[in-house]
């Protein structure tokens, strides 16, 4: 299976309305076909929380171990879903 963090993908914007205001997601596909697609999924998505920085993925390892080291408060407090 290819990797699909290789691929060149393009930005697509999708618009919504919310309280009188109009608001842009950004959202990668390799192209339209696809991006109409992964539009459709949306309806299923979940909210994972907020995007506090963004990691530059020559970190590597280190990233990783940040990240996790500063999620883990909240992972700690949340109950498992059964």
């Amino acid at each position: 299976m290819a990797n699909p963090f290789q691929k060149d993908f393009k930005t697509y914007l999708l618009t919504y309305q919310h309280e009188g205001a109009e608001w842009v997601i950004e959202l990668k596909a390799e192209n339209e076909a696809d991006a109409i697609a992964r539009r459709a999924k949306l309806a299923w998505a979940r909210l994972d929380g907020e995007l506090v920085a963004k990691v530059p993925h020559s970190m590597g390892w280190l990233a990783r171990i940040l990240v996790t080291l500063k999620n883990l408060p909240a992972y700690l407090r949340t109950p498992p879903n059964h």
